[in-house]
């Protein structure tokens, strides 16, 4: 008897525990890709991506480089060759943080859209 009610105790206790657990699943809301007739702006709208994504928590003035500080990303990376205007999916600064990739810091698909257009569209420090 002793063993029926410990293995019902058991698997009351199991089912207890299994039920108690809760997923919560992380969706990334759709945005729509930038417009390709839209300028983008260095300034007004790449820079602020290293911030939110905490690039520039590492990628600082006395951190690794590239230095993404607002006042010395586009410098640091043009100078460092991560920018390939002739093959814009191949600048290290576009495919490095992808969603998918191996970096730390990811882009988030819409950032990595953006960052695609600004480059295709000549990598300009506007």
């Amino acid at each position: 008897m002793n063993k029926l009610l410990f293995t019902g105790i058991v698997l009351a206790c199991f089912m207890l525990v299994v039920a108690s657990c809760q997923y919560k699943f992380i969706v990334e809301p759709v945005v729509p890709p930038p417009d390709p007739e839209d300028t983008i702006s260095f300034s007004q709208q790449i820079v602020p991506v290293f911030d939110e994504q905490g690039c520039t928590g590492c990628h600082n003035t006395g951190g690794q480089q590239p230095d993404l500080t607002p006042d010395n990303a586009y410098n640091s990376i043009t100078n460092m060759g991560l920018v390939n205007t002739g093959d814009p999916v191949a600048s290290k600064i576009y495919y490095y943080p992808l969603p998918d990739g191996s970096h730390f810091a990811k882009y988030t698909s819409a950032q990595a859209a953006l960052v695609l257009q600004w480059i295709e569209q000549g990598a300009l420090d506007n």
